[in-house]
């Protein structure tokens, strides 16, 4: 089923008018706060100094989709169900070796295994696993298309460090020659009013440092825990996009521009829903994927901003 254009749509709405660390796996946060792991495959260097932190972007050319947010917001699930969509559609998703020096085992164990992780439907070994990764999204006949970057949210925003600055890094991808799709995470009843005003400000302030062909794409996961799904892709847009305003004040007002006729949006709202998550009896949790809609309508708004 097709999102129902009259009551919801994805795209411009126009408003008012293998290293010795110890890692700590973890299962993805349904409704809580556990901590996504920022230790997994870094050096104990790495670890203390996320200045030292090491990664090449080798292709600087195609675009790079750049999920951004907070720990445990769904980064990582977004990846995998995403990729899971694409590679059931013909495309192929690769994971770039060289993103990471050729040092880092368990990188090179990540890529190898990429494949059988996004298919593991044991959540938690997914996200445990995949906490640092950079693929290639290609055509049927190999041609780039873009690419994908999840990285540990703790050096995005970390609600206990509100003003710390991007490490080098984050920097460095920031201004580096390869246009970007931002994609910020929002969800609903994320922890506490102060915390969703620092990341309104952490997004604000990256916001100044996009270039005019940068492009922002909001993504309002866990669509399924609120009451504005009406069926599987078909949301009430409107009242979600007004949930995450009163949730996040300002988060919008710099991504918007006024015209002779009114303001329009220099973004695009995706409600998202990855799949469900059942506790298993060791205290995991397995994966059942959604539905489709979510993933086609993410994949549509970044195929529009790649190829405009």
């Amino acid at each position: 089923m097709e999102i129902n254009p009259q009551i919801s749509s994805s795209f411009n709405n126009k408003e008012g008018n293998e290293q010795n660390v110890n890692t700590i796996p973890v299962t993805p946060n349904i409704q809580s706060d556990e901590q996504e792991s920022a230790t997994q495959g870094l050096t104990q260097e790495e670890t203390k100094d996320p200045n030292k932190i090491a990664v090449t972007i080798a292709d600087n050319q195609s675009p790079i989709v750049v999920l951004f947010g907070p720990p445990a917001c769904g980064k990582t699930m977004t990846l995998i169900r995403l990729t899971r969509y694409l590679k059931n559609n013909g495309y192929l998703v690769l994971p770039v070796e060289s993103f990471r020096p050729s040092t880092d085992i368990h990188y090179k164990k990540m890529c190898k295994g990429y494949n059988e992780m996004v298919n593991n439907n044991d959540a938690a070994k997914s996200t445990a696993n995949i906490s640092f990764m950079l693929v290639r999204v290609l055509d049927e006949y190999g041609k780039p298309i873009c690419q994908i970057l999840e990285a540990p949210g703790e050096y995005y925003y970390n609600p206990s460090k509100p003003q710390e600055s991007f490490p080098v890094y984050v920097n460095n991808i920031k201004n580096g020659p390869n246009r970007k799709i931002w994609c910020y995470m929002v969800e609903p009843n994320w922890k506490d009013a102060s915390d969703r005003l620092g990341y309104v400000d952490k997004i604000n302030n990256l916001k100044t440092n996009m270039r005019p062909s940068d492009k922002a794409v909001f993504i309002f996961n866990k669509i399924d825990l609120t009451p504005y799904v009406i069926s599987p892709g078909q949301i009430n847009v409107k009242q979600a996009r007004r949930e995450i305003e009163s949730l996040y004040p300002g988060i919008f007002a710099r991504f918007r521009v006024r015209g002779i006729f009114g303001t329009s949006d220099n973004f695009t709202f995706v409600p998202f829903h990855t799949g469900d998550y059942s506790k298993t009896i060791d205290g995991n949790y397995s994966f059942q994927q959604g539905p489709d809609e979510y993933p086609r309508a993410l994949w549509k708004t970044i195929l529009n901003y790649v190829r405009g």
